[in-house]
């Protein structure tokens, strides 16, 4: 009988191993914190993901401009409220001192696409976050999830949710960032 019972409590042994070794090579590969946001005054994460060519978007491109991005999801009603408004904001200011960039986060490829076509007239700049990576750099919690960058690459505020008043509390922020700008590059110029 004890000879019988040897191989059962070595294989129950080596089960309850394995199991300890996998729990461990999991906890070893999750993070134990995620990455703080950033804050105001803070430079944030540089790469946004890549747009509808497959070119690499990184913010560092667009200093000296307000940059706004803004985090969306096709299942989100309002960001579907938030895009057109940003669309047109981007259309009215034109680039030179503005540039808008729509991350869309984690929808199927599908989704993306239908979505892509439908706003493929749209002077944003889209672009794609497959894995949710790029919205957690950022703290990404809630949607729409918009984030005003000055022209120096520092995070100027950050707005959570859409209101169709918001609009024009984003166009005087924008205003006010623009202003502190050529401001400083006037006495940046005298000095």
């Amino acid at each position: 009988m004890r000879n019988h019972l040897r191989p059962w409590r070595l294989s129950t042994a080596l089960l309850s191993a394995c199991l300890l070794l996998g729990a461990f090579q999991v906890m070893a590969a999750t993070p134990s914190t995620p990455a703080p946001a950033p804050g105001i005054g803070d430079i944030p994460p540089d790469a946004l993901g890549k747009d509808g060519r497959n070119d690499a978007i990184d913010l560092s491109a667009y200093r000296g401009k307000v940059v706004i991005v803004t985090f969306w999801a096709s299942w989100c009603g309002y960001c579907l409220k938030e895009l057109p408004a940003l669309n047109a904001l981007q259309e009215q200011a034109g680039d030179q001192w503005l540039k808008i960039i729509a991350v869309n986060v984690m929808d199927d490829t599908a989704d993306y696409r239908a979505m892509t076509r439908q706003m493929r007239d749209y002077k944003l700049v889209m672009t794609r976050d497959r894995d949710g990576a790029i919205a957690d750099g950022y703290g990404v919690k809630a949607y729409p999830n918009l984030w005003m960058i000055d022209p120096q690459g520092k995070v100027a505020s950050h707005h959570v949710g859409y209101g169709e008043d918001s609009l024009q509390a984003l166009i005087d922020e924008i205003k006010r960032l623009l202003t502190a700008e050529m401001q400083r590059q006037q006495a940046a110029a005298a000095g």
